[in-house]
Order: C-alpha cells, then structure tokens, then sequence
C-alpha cells in the first residue's frame, strides 16, 4: 500500500511541472496569434489637386500651377485600438500646367514637366468607434518625400528638371467599412506636403515653398 501511494505520489510530481509548461506555451501560442492578428496590409489609389506654388528668387516672384493627377500608397499597418501604425509607402503624380510670370502674365508649359513624389511615411490614426462597423478615423504621418520634376518647355525656352529630398508630411479624415472581422474598405481625404526647397531652371534661382497637394483616397486594409 504504501509503495503505491509512493509511486503515485512520483507521478504527479513530473505530471505537474509538465502540466504547466503546457499550460505556457499554449499562452505564448495565443499571444503570438494575437499579434498576428493585430497585422494588416493597406492598399489604396485615388487623385491628387496640387496647390498652386508661389517662387521667389532675384527676379520677383511667380506662381505655378500643376494638373490634378494620380495617387496611391500601400504598406503594412499594426491595430491596437483604437490607435493604429502604419508603414507606408506613397506616390503622388502630375503634370506641370503653367505659371503667372513676375510680370503677371499667364504663360502655359507646352512639353515635359511629369512630376513625381515618392514618399515614405510612418503614420498614426485614431479610430474613433473602432468596434462599430462604420468608424471615422483621423490621422497623421511624417517621412521622407523624394520630388522628381522632369524637364519643361514653353514656346522659345526650355527650364531644367529637378529632384530634391524632402521632408515630407501628411494628414488624412476618413471613414471604414468592416466588410468581415478581417477586412475593411475605406475612403479618406487626404493632405500631403514637403518641406521648401531651392531649385535653378537654367536661368534663375528660386526658393520654393511646400509642394503640396489636396486628394482622395480608396482603398482596403485586409488583416494577415
């Protein structure tokens, strides 16, 4: 009698231990799997309104005008209610239309002028009724925003294209639609802007204030 008890006292002394790092890995297991599911990829394209530019240099000052054109930013986004973190990578581009000369003038650029800014951004939102189906969300994010300007021409002259590395910034105001636990569509307006820079177009210097834009934005953010 006495040697059973011994022995069933043995085994529950190893079946503890290993009842409890069962026990922790399960945990682990799940805490792992919640992170995961906190992960999300974001995708969206839409349009871009720049603003209109005002330069200065020697000569007096000018404002040029560019065309609305295309946008469209993906990355890879972590929720942690009602706050979210995005990594991003953004593309905003355009087509130079013209400028208002130091004389007032209005003059219309004939070739050229494509124009590109690849910007990378780490952003922040809050989402204002993150359990509901339908959340308002507001947001802001700072980066790097590299600006390409191709060369453009007007009847007679022709200006020197440029890149610049910028800082670049953006804010956003949007709405999501939660198709499913793990999907969400979305539309947002959005706001992107650089730091100011200093350009030569062949013929004078000029300090340039942000290039900015106004747009709009649709898109799916998907959970991994």
């Amino acid at each position: 009698m006495i040697s059973l008890l011994f022995i069933a006292g043995l085994m529950a002394a190893f079946s503890c231990p290993a009842t409890a790092d069962q026990l922790e890995i399960k945990e682990a297991d799940q805490t792992s799997s919640d992170r995961r599911r906190n992960l999300y990829v974001t995708a969206g394209a839409g349009a871009n309104w720049p603003i209109d530019r005002v330069g200065t240099g020697d000569a007096g000052s000018f404002t040029e005008f560019s065309n609305p054109g295309f946008s469209t930013e993906i990355g890879l986004g972590y929720n942690f209610k009602p706050l979210r973190l995005e990594l991003t990578y953004a593309l905003d581009a355009t087509n130079l239309r013209g400028y208002d000369s130091v004389s007032g003038q209005y003059f219309k650029y004939t070739q050229g002028g494509e124009t590109r800014k690849n910007s990378a951004f780490a952003s922040l939102y809050w989402d204002l009724l993150p359990n509901k189906r339908l959340s308002p969300y507001v947001g802001a994010g700072i980066g790097l925003s590299v600006l390409n300007v191709d060369t453009f021409s007007e009847p007679g002259y022709q200006y020197d294209g440029y890149s610049r590395s910028l800082l670049g910034y953006q804010a956003k105001l949007g709405i999501s639609y939660a198709m499913n636990p793990r999907s969400k569509a979305f539309i947002e307006a959005v706001y992107r802007g650089t730091s100011g820079y200093n350009t030569f177009d062949g013929y004078n210097d000029w300090s340039n204030p942000s290039f900015s834009s106004w747009g709009t934005q649709l898109g799916l953010r998907i959970g991994l």
